[in-house]
């Protein structure tokens, strides 16, 4: 009897074992307007976009003016997850081994997006990341709201979620609302969910009003920041893209599924690693500065780029003519991330697939 229970535990590992290690996708069930799609680097075919098509971690997916799509996410950590993607919107999906259980992210770069799970399962943890915040369901459908400003607000129909902001964490629920501002500190507020929609229609509102009136200083503020980000951002993309060989190495080796030594995965991990911890490094700080600009941008030449100083009027213009080219390497550098998490899973001399965990929340590890 104690061999028969023995054998089942020892089944029962190996079975939770092969569910955190399955890979997390997505794919379109709804969609409208201008959509794009970035994978490795580089964008898909609008042709390519429609009903069905499928994305991968680190895939950026990036919504226009009039765009919107529905995801419907296969994940270890829930049997159901949705995500619908508002106007405006980039972001892509992350997955994580970690001790404790797998988690599953959406690291929302700029926009709006309403999630969608249910109960998650044992070990496994669903998150919503933005530079400053993340947001962890209790099995929930919950809307985030991220201001062109840098604000969010985020709102709860069901269930729970817990707010984490600089270490602190808050839960809200129907009936709670949770807000941060452009310097990160938060508040809790209490609102009706029959409120929720209007509330969130003024609040976008308000923090656009004020970017009309203020909006000067904050691009004086991110194009400094971009003078100072992008060179840091460019030298570190630039000492990774000269393994460029290697990388598409191991893509192969990925896709074909090859086995490969441990030592062999240890010697091309130390090959890339000085790079890649570079990048890691700058590329949260790039992507915020980004990004930020990518909005205000925006709203700016709807006013006029009116009192703007001469550096920063050439700073914003630089930016434009860039702007394309950047925000292919920063996706290109989400693909390099990619593989470099499966060469760093390789080096696992125990098989348990979670690699050395030095790239554990990579993207979240931001000053802001």
């Amino acid at each position: 009897m104690k061999t028969k229970t023995l054998l089942i535990v020892i089944l029962m590992t190996a079975l939770t074992a092969a569910v955190l290690q399955a890979q997390v996708s997505a794919a379109i069930v709804d969609i409208a307007g201008e959509v794009e799609v970035s994978r490795n680097g580089v964008y898909l075919d609008n042709r390519d976009i429609d009903f069905g098509t499928e994305l991968g971690p680190y895939d950026v997916l990036h919504t226009g003016p009039d765009g919107y799509v529905e995801l419907s996410i296969e994940s270890p950590v829930s049997p159901e997850l949705s995500v619908k993607v508002m106007a405006d919107t980039t972001l892509f999906l992350e997955h994580t081994l970690k001790s404790g259980g797998s988690e599953t992210s959406v690291n929302l770069n700029r926009g709006s997006i309403q999630t969608r799970a249910a109960a998650l399962l044992r070990g496994g943890n669903f998150t919503v990341k933005t530079e400053s915040s993340v947001m962890g369901i209790r099995g929930t459908t919950f809307t985030v709201n991220r201001s062109p400003d840098t604000s969010i607000l985020v709102s709860c129909r069901e269930g729970a979620v817990a707010c984490t902001t600089e270490g602190r964490e808050s839960g809200i629920y129907p009936g709670r609302i949770y807000e941060t501002n452009t310097s990160g500190q938060f508040r809790l507020k209490d609102l009706d969910p029959d409120d929720i929609e209007s509330y969130t229609a003024q609040w976008k509102q308000a923090r656009l009003d004020a970017l009309a009136i203020n909006g000067a200083a904050s691009v004086e503020y991110y194009a400094d920041q971009y003078l100072r980000r992008a060179p840091v951002f460019q030298k570190a993309f630039e000492e990774v893209e000269s393994q460029r060989g290697l990388f598409e190495k191991w893509e192969k080796i990925i896709e074909e599924d090859i086995n490969v030594s441990i030592g062999d995965a240890v010697k091309d991990k130390a090959t890339l690693s000085r790079g890649i911890m570079s990048l890691r490094a700058s590329l949260p700080l790039m992507q915020h500065v980004f990004y930020t600009l990518y909005d205000l941008s925006g709203i700016m030449e709807s006013a006029g780029w009116q009192d703007l100083s001469d550096t920063a009027a050439k700073t914003m213009d630089l930016y434009s003519r860039s702007r394309q080219e950047n925000q292919e390497k920063i996706s290109k550098a989400l693909y390099y991330f990619r593989i470099y998490l499966e060469v760093d899973r390789r080096t696992d001399p125990f098989g348990e697939g979670s690699g050395s965990g030095l790239m554990d929340d990579f993207l979240l590890e931001s000053p802001f």
